[in-house]
């Protein structure tokens, strides 16, 4: 197989297996968890649904959904790009960050919400979506700090 088609295809496959894990706990979250709570100690599985962005922010704004597709579309470009420029730390971090918006854009367009399931105490309630945006950002944030150890340069 061609570089290039390999270069283009894992990436995406990628993509597809963290939003099928997402969409997964996602159901199973709302299957399970609509009766009952699970928590021990400071953790636990809660069920909530979010109308809003991160930590709730922004509930019932019309204005969302757009500017998360538009979001969503300019991290994958960046991805692409960064990929291209020989920075994988980076396109691997975006490529994160684009499977957690892809993940929650799908809730929002079939739901009209976002289903959030994992607690923490003293912490908001969130789903396996914002953890890859979360550790994507964390990626990138050490392949531009530190480009020798985590950029992965080809």
């Amino acid at each position: 197989m061609k570089h290039w088609m390999r270069s283009v295809i894992r990436p995406f496959l990628a993509v597809v297996v963290f939003i099928g894990i997402d969409q997964t706990t996602k159901w199973a979250a709302r299957e399970i968890l609509t009766t009952r709570q699970l928590t021990v100690g400071p953790i636990g599985l809660v069920l909530t649904m979010n109308t809003g962005i991160a930590f709730g922010l922004f509930s019932g704004q019309s204005w969302v959904v757009p500017v998360n597709t538009i979001l969503g579309l300019a991290v994958a470009i960046a991805g692409v790009t960064a990929w291209n420029r020989g920075e994988h730390g980076v396109a691997r971090g975006l490529l994160l960050m684009f499977s957690g918006f892809v993940g929650n854009f799908v809730d929002r367009l079939v739901f009209g919400q976002v289903t959030d399931f994992l607690w923490v105490r003293g912490w908001s309630v969130f789903n396996v979506a914002d953890c890859l945006v979360t550790a994507g950002a964390i990626l990138c944030g050490l392949a531009l700090a530190f480009p020798r150890r985590w950029g992965f340069h080809a």
